[in-house]
Parts: structure tokens; C-alpha cells; sequence
């Protein structure tokens, strides 16, 4: 593969984890609206499973990078 081709599939992948992850934090720390009563987790331990991966794909994210260039 050419190296423009493999950089660009890499940002593609990079975008694609960053807004999944939006996503999640957006639900997480979002006001709760609900009129069902349904259980819940505690909320700390929501945001620590959001929290995390975040984290972590952050770590990914710049050692593949440093791989890379």
C-alpha cells in the first residue's frame, strides 16, 4: 500500500473513533430525561466506562502516530 493511502485510511479510522466516542461522552454526561422508572448504574460508574476508552484510544492514537512518522 502506498504510504498516502495508509495515512489516509488512518485519519479515516482516527475521525471515525472520535466521534464514536463524542457520541458516548455526549450520552453519558447528557441530563438524564426520562419518564420510565428504570434502574440505574451509579453515575460515576458510567463516566468511568466512558472516560476510559477516550483515554485510551488517545494513547492509540499517538503512538500510531509517532509509528507512522
Amino acid at each position: 500500500m502506498s504510504r498516502q493511502l495508509t495515512e489516509t485510511l488512518f485519519w479515516i479510522a482516527a475521525a471515525s473513533c472520535a466521534i464514536a466516542e463524542l457520541a458516548i461522552l455526549r450520552a453519558v454526561f447528557a441530563p438524564y430525561r426520562s419518564t420510565a422508572p428504570i434502574s440505574h448504574s451509579p453515575r460515576g460508574a458510567e463516566m468511568l466506562w466512558a472516560v476510559l476508552p477516550a483515554i485510551a484510544l488517545a494513547g492509540l492514537l499517538a503512538a500510531t502516530w509517532r509509528a507512522i512518522h
